[in-house]
């Protein structure tokens, strides 16, 4: 299991579109974080809930539930079809590695090219707003604490969200009709159920209480430490559901 994570986390420092995306995401922070400036003193910054410091702009990105799912869309397809169509899985298997330990090496290194997708985004408009508006808050351990937590726990709930999309991984092993079929599964499915939640109230408090519904869930709460746990454990017995089943799938599906 320590070769395979540390094959994994090698290959992540290495690969090119990891790199390429976390730059693109870069940039939107810079373009989000500019559009935000061009909202000071106006009348429309309440109503379009637009933040302008630079903590309040840290926890903005992760509310972002379509944005933050499709990153994570892209780590799982990078990660894990990438490996499929090289052929390099099928390797691992031929000179001996367990199927069990690729799973779950590839489902930490898929966790891990989350965080380099998000980390950008989240950490550019933090710096850029703080350098342009002020950080906005008083800056301790406990507040570094809470951020930290929240952060990781975003990177949890969207790697839940897309549990049919490692699924799908594993099954299609093709990155383009993975992409393909995430993205679908984000933007219809996702947005469908959250607009489904915001009109009917009942229906919206028990998406809270799913990873589709967590990210919100944690802003409404201004991110309490309470909250932050709530949504962590939520989304990690909802991954462990997930990685069952599908390293069940992986275990007895017949590779070629």
């Amino acid at each position: 299991m320590n070769r395979l994570l540390k094959s994994e986390m090698t290959k992540l420092t290495k690969s090119r579109p990891l790199h390429l995306i976390a730059l693109l995401m870069l940039a939107l922070s810079v373009i989000t974080s500019l559009s935000c400036l061009s909202y000071v003193n106006s009348p429309r910054a309440e109503e379009m809930q637009i933040v302008f410091y630079g903590y309040d702009a840290f926890f903005s990105s992760l509310k972002d539930t379509p944005t933050i799912s499709i990153l994570a869309v892209l780590a799982i397809a990078i990660v894990i079809c990438g490996d499929f169509e090289n052929r390099t899985t099928q390797l691992k298997i031929v000179i001996g590695y367990h199927r069990a330990p690729i799973f779950f090496s590839k489902l930490i290194a898929a966790a891990a090219a989350d965080v380099i997708l998000l980390l950008p985004y989240v950490l550019g408009r933090m710096a850029l707003q703080s350098v342009l508006l002020g950080f906005g808050h008083t800056v301790t351990i406990s507040t570094i604490a809470n951020m930290a937590a929240a952060f990781f726990t975003a990177v949890l709930t969207s790697i839940a969200i897309n549990g049919i999309t490692l699924i799908l991984a594993f099954l299609l092993r093709k990155t383009v009709l993975v992409v393909g079929a995430g993205f679908c599964l984000v933007l219809l499915g996702g947005n469908a159920l959250v607009s489904f939640g915001v009109s009917t109230p009942w229906f919206g408090g028990l998406l809270s209480s799913t990873p589709l519904g967590l990210l919100r869930a944690m802003d409404a709460a201004s991110y309490a430490p309470a909250m932050i746990g709530k949504a962590f454990a939520i989304s990690l017995v909802w991954i462990v559901g997930f990685a069952v089943l599908t390293c069940w799938i992986f275990q007895n599906a017949e590779l070629k």
